[in-house]
């Protein structure tokens, strides 16, 4: 039986109309983000990560447990742009190499796949091959992300990857701030969501 894989792709929106000196800087930023996923994940990467078509970024995971990390750390780092994270599930067709883009197999049709539906529903977070469970809850994610204000994704998004006095830190504001941004989002209701997000994400068989 072939083994399965989680390919991850990240496509930054609407990167294309970004004057060109924005989208010069997201691409440079982009590939310095790159060195510091690779390094942070390097333990939990079957392929590492690898910048294409510019804007970009595409990696191989063995299990699907580290993709709530993964996607939200990526969010963090490149905070510039909105993006949309794609992931499919299936085997490799070609031998592993040292990244991702060297690879090809369903697993990666099946995030391209997911990624051409996403942009089609505007959704932030999609899924291919996974548990149908999953759609509803992505679609929840997306919906909430486009109903808040660019401050709010900046500040969910850094709340997802630590806690309310780091948030505050990155957003050079004082942690109060945080705290009123917070119960605007009905935060406690958000997290709870995020749980079950992320428990029937990390239950999908490896």
């Amino acid at each position: 039986m072939s083994k399965t894989y989680i390919a991850l792709i990240a496509d930054a929106i609407a990167s294309r109309e970004l004057p060109p000196a924005a989208r010069a800087r997201l691409q440079a930023d982009a590939r310095t983000a790159v060195k510091h996923l690779n390094q942070r994940y390097r333990r939990v990467l079957a392929a590492r990560f690898a910048v294409t078509l510019g804007d970009e970024l595409q990696c191989l995971l063995p299990t699907p447990q580290p993709v709530w990390d993964v996607a939200h750390d990526l969010r963090a780092r490149l905070p510039s742009v909105d993006w949309v994270v794609a992931c499919g599930r299936g085997p490799i067709t070609t031998p592993l190499a040292p990244s991702a883009p060297e690879i090809d197999g369903p697993c990666f049709h099946e995030a391209r796949a997911a990624m051409d539906r996403a942009k089609r529903e505007r959704l932030v977070f999609a899924f291919g091959s996974f548990t149908a469970a999953l759609e509803p809850l992505a679609s929840y994610y997306s919906a909430l992300y486009w109903s808040w204000t660019p401050r709010q994704r900046r500040t969910a998004t850094l709340l997802r990857v630590g806690d309310p006095a780091a948030a505050a830190a990155r957003l050079d504001v004082d942690r109060s701030a945080i705290s009123h941004l917070a119960r605007r989002m009905a935060w406690p209701l958000v997290a709870a969501g995020d749980k079950m997000f992320r428990t029937f994400l990390e239950a999908e068989p490896a």
